[in-house]
């Protein structure tokens, strides 16, 4: 019978708030699963970045009315099966104390299913007095909406499928199931059923809409039974791993599950006693990680398996966190490094190198097989791979056959022709000088030129040089204020971003404003940029282009951890930057463009690191990330930072709704134990600190004009302009008001830069043209520049 009520209501997804990740560490199995207030949520197949369900729970009804949803009405312990394996046990009961629910999940190591064991204890009555149903929300293919089902038998067992294009769900259990039935959401759906009328009307089809499926299992004669629920590229294929998998028992499938896991840990040389303080988070940001890590596309790293504030999301937010971030890859793959993993880091240098554009960039977000989600540009985005690719190589970690130099030449060239500016910074918001994103690409460029050098390839490493001393020598000015108008106690300091626009290459940050884009309509959202503040200036220190002990970075230390800082009961965190609209609102409304940024754990593990470069002991930075982890210590991307809210499960100082587990926040914990373990900050390249800190400082001589940086006066201390452009040319100048002319053949840089270098000594002013000497045409116009009076 077909079930009434198509489509059904819209589609949401579920909280973000996950207890526990996990999937089967063998690369066969390629399922994924997530877990939260008792229950499972999304099912990620036949990649992680394809979720399946919204959530799976268990509805109990009883003879004297009763009803309990599992995953509101029950109270819920969590825990870890084993603690070298992210298999977990959920005990769900009944605060009346008539029932109790427990439930093992893992994978299948040897296929694509989930098994859940599930044993109902009654405490008060007797068995026959309740019925059991499990309740699925399918959103086969990340979508809520379209999703086809049906009733089917498995070898005469019952079973329910679902599916949309070449996914299939198929559910069955070790006992058969009594009733089972499709129906569409809010009309014929199982929860609308049994809530209304405390009995299940068996529908056999659910045609294209928003569907739930519903299966009554048999605790009446059995106390335990191992739900299966599989998954193929077809109805046959989800079917046939589905009869398969009953094969075995769940015991044995657990124990292989818990097995492979315990032998991944157990390969990491640098994991930490299980007696140590901070052996267990290490172990669980390992686990984490490694759940993160592509198996269909082998070293892919997405950002999160969860979708913030999911909640409130529809199907117009079918990426959500589970996709490809090219920082937050490399973060990862670093923190692989910083485990011992080298391999796994090697993997994900070879995702990069298949996934790098035609212009040598990264898109700013994208799917596991390459396709951009989001299509902005960050310059950080393209610089971190290089940092990765020149790690690996001083490890010698690649492979006969396995060359990434042509991807680090490709990315240096996109650097040194679309920066300094950055068309978004790293929190995805604004364009134009960021010292974060700076100091990504100046370390980038000395690193690939150290790697260009190695292949005899001078002019590439001589112009990215050029470049990188350029840029750091200059990011003061573009990103340095001696008029800081958040507190008058701080008048210097970096700021966020020194915008894009109104154009300003020669410097003078006090002109621009930066807009704020998730602030509510109404409230100030266009702020001086001498008027916001971040902590990227710490990357700075990081990355080897300032010294700990540099004034403008002490004073700005003093100024971002008096105004951004929030100490909690386990230690302190920092916001973003002021006026963060990013998080929850006020009153704990989910973020829907607006709202409240609140604190981020992991830039706890920045400023470790900065403390760890000062030679402080950064342990008060390590207990502040791990305090902050949920139950199942997963570290978040915000916490609340404001008094409880309960009906809204927001509480002072523990994970919000936005992503969890992040990703990036437990790379940077895995990489803060490990520098501190190493006495220094694991990610400073000797290469890049020698050429700007402890060495002879680099010599201030160039001054750069190209199209994107038209400079427009030159310093005293500037000795030679260099006049860059994306094709080849011929240089046409005057030093005395077109007098007199020059000309000069562009150099070409190896980085699909062309050059000339022109002296500015005697001189106090420069006009120019170009002819393009491949279409045979001239500019058209004249540029100047002239010295700064």
């Amino acid at each position: 019978m077909q079930a009434p009520g198509q489509p059904g209501v819209d589609a949401r997804w579920t909280s973000s708030a996950k207890a526990g990740v996990g999937t089967a560490i063998d690369a066969c199995s390629t399922v994924w699963f997530t877990l939260s207030h008792g229950i499972l949520n999304e099912i990620y197949f036949p990649r992680m970045d394809v979720a399946n369900t919204r959530d799976v729970q268990l509805l109990v009804i009883s003879q004297d009315g009763g009803f309990w949803e599992e995953k509101r009405d029950l109270t819920h312990q969590f825990e870890y099966v084993h603690q070298d394996a992210p298999a977990f046990q959920m005990v769900n009961e009944d605060p009346g104390g008539r029932f109790r629910i427990t439930k093992r999940v893992v994978t299948w190591p040897s296929g694509n299913a989930l098994v859940q064991y599930t044993e109902f204890t009654v405490l008060k009555g007797e068995p026959r007095d309740y019925r059991v149903f499990l309740l699925t929300a399918p959103h086969i293919g990340n979508q809520g909406a379209g999703n086809f089902a049906s009733t089917t038998t498995l070898r005469g067992r019952p079973g329910l499928l679902a599916w949309r294009d070449d996914i299939c769900l198929c559910i069955t259990s070790t006992v058969p199931f009594l009733k089972q039935s499709v129906g569409f959401v809010g009309a014929s759906d199982g929860w609308t059923l049994l809530r209304r009328d405390h009995e299940l009307m068996e529908y056999d089809q659910a045609y294209n809409g928003n569907l739930a499926l519903t299966a009554e299992l048999n605790f009446r004669n059995h106390s335990v039974q191992t739900v299966v629920m599989s998954f193929g590229r077809n109805q046959s294929e989800a079917q046939f791993t589905a009869d398969l998998t009953l094969l075995h028992e769940y015991a044995n499938i657990e124990s292989h599950y818990i097995a492979g896991w315990q032998n991944y840990l157990a390969s990491l040389p640098h994991l930490l006693p299980e007696q140590d303080e901070h052996a267990r988070m290490q172990r669980i940001s390992a686990m984490v990680l490694k759940t993160h890590h592509g198996k269909l596309f082998p070293g892919g790293i997405i950002a999160s398996l969860s979708i913030p504030w999911g909640q409130v999301c529809g199907d117009g937010n079918i990426g959500g966190y589970h996709l490809v971030w090219p920082r937050d890859m490399v973060e990862a793959a670093n923190a692989f490094i910083a485990l011992g993993d080298v391999n796994a880091a090697r993997q994900s240098l070879l995702f990069l190198m298949a996934t790098q554009r035609g212009n040598g960039s990264w898109a700013q977000n994208f799917w596991l097989d390459g396709t951009p989600y989001w299509n902005g540009s960050q310059l950080d985005e393209t610089a971190f791979p290089v940092h990765l690719a020149f790690r690996l190589h001083q490890l010698d970690a690649m492979r006969s056959g396995e060359d990434a130099y042509p991807m680090v030449k490709r990315a240096m060239a996109y650097l040194v022709q679309a920066g300094p500016v950055t068309e978004q910074e790293r929190w995805e918001e604004d364009g134009g000088y960021s010292p974060a994103t700076i100091a990504a690409c100046v370390s980038a460029l000395v690193m690939g030129a150290a790697m260009a050098r190695d292949r005899g390839d001078e002019a590439a490493a001589d112009y990215a040089e050029s470049v990188a001393d350029y840029w750091q020598s200059h990011l003061d000015s573009w990103t340095f204020t001696e008029n800081g108008a958040i507190d008058e106690r701080f008048p210097h300091h970096y700021v966020r971003i020194h915008v894009a626009e109104p154009e300003s290459p020669d410097g003078n940050i006090h002109h621009g404003w930066v807009p704020i884009k998730n602030l509510p309509a109404g409230a100030p959202n266009l702020y001086p940029e001498e008027m916001v503040i971040d902590g990227g200036f710490l990357e700075l220190v990081r990355h080897g282009l300032k010294s700990p002990s540099d004034p403008n970075i002490v004073e700005s230390v003093e100024a971002y951890d008096a105004l951004l800082r929030q100490d909690m009961p386990y230690g302190p965190l920092w916001h973003r930057y002021n006026h963060d609209g990013y998080g929850e609102r006020e009153d704990g409304t989910p973020y829907m463009g607006t709202g409240i940024g609140r604190l981020w754990p992991l830039l706890a593990g920045e400023r470790g690191h900065y403390a760890l470069a000062t030679g402080e002991n950064p342990v008060q930075y390590l207990s502040a990330m791990e305090g902050a982890a949920s139950e199942g210590g997963l570290i978040p991307e915000q916490v609340w930072d404001s008094p409880d809210v309960p009906e809204k499960e927001l509480f002072y100082g523990r994970p919000s709704g936005s992503a969890m587990p992040l990703v990036w926040a437990h790379a940077e914990y895995v990489k803060l134990l490990r520098s501190s373990q190493l006495g220094r900050v694991l990610e400073t390249q000797d290469v890049v600190r020698s050429r700007y800190v402890s060495g002879r400082p680099t010599q201030l001589l160039w001054v750069f004009w190209q199209f994107n940086h038209k400079r427009r006066l030159w310093r005293y201390d500037e000795h030679t302009l260099r006049i860059a452009v994306g094709a080849p040319a011929e240089l046409t100048y005057t030093t005395d008001h077109w007098e007199h002319t020059q000309s000069a053949v562009l150099n070409d840089s190896g980085l699909g830069m062309y050059y000339a270098d022109i002296s500015l000594k005697d001189i106090d002013h420069i006009e120019f043209t170009f002819f393009w000497t491949e279409s045979a045409h001239w500019e058209g116009q004249n540029f100047q520049i002239e010295r700064k009076k």
